[in-house]
């Protein structure tokens, strides 16, 4: 039977810009309960103010200062015209980034060098499989010019395929 993996991951704690000055009001206790849901019910709500007050009083995560600036400053300011300040949300840090002008322009450069190397690869294909058989023809009229032996085409292809069925024997035995 077919399963699924459920995603498991552990949860970010991102601390709060300033913590809550006081715990939020817990909600009425309807009218129409019976009296031992009535004090079952009053008996929660005075655990969750006791546990509220204890987070309160002792908090469970020590308090960390978060730095007025976390990144150090660059060496080389760049303009102010051409940088903007993003400040990631719950804390005060800044993450420069560039203009919208200076991305559209290396995405337009990235696009434009991917399609030129597309097309000279397909143009490189059709070119070699234009020129190929003149450069076999060449190198035939040399060899026989020089005196050596032609093969041709269906005997140099068997003379692989009997190579490849050894190399496949030898591996077989070998494992």
């Amino acid at each position: 039977m077919p399963r699924a993996e459920l995603p498991f991951y552990l949860p970010v704690f991102i601390p709060r810009a300033q913590p809550p000055d006081k715990p939020p009001a817990l909600p009425a206790l309807p009218a129409t309960l019976d009296e031992p849901e009535r004090e079952t019910q009053q008996n929660l709500q005075r655990l969750v103010r006791e546990a509220l007050r204890q987070a309160q009083a002792e908090p469970s995560a020590p308090q960390v200062a978060i730095p007025s600036q976390a990144l150090p400053e660059p060496l080389i300011a760049a303009p102010s015209g051409e940088v903007t300040q993003l400040v990631v949300p719950g804390t005060q840090l800044k993450i420069p980034v560039p203009k919208a002008e200076i991305l559209s322009a290396a995405a337009t450069t990235s696009v434009i060098s991917v399609g030129a190397t597309l097309a000279a690869t397909s143009m490189f294909k059709r070119l070699i499989q234009v020129m190929k058989p003149g450069f076999k023809v060449v190198v035939a009229r040399v060899q026989k010019a020089r005196g050596k032996k032609l093969e041709t085409w269906a005997r140099q292809r068997l003379r692989e395929r009997h190579q490849r069925r050894l190399a496949h024997k030898a591996n077989l035995r070998g494992s």
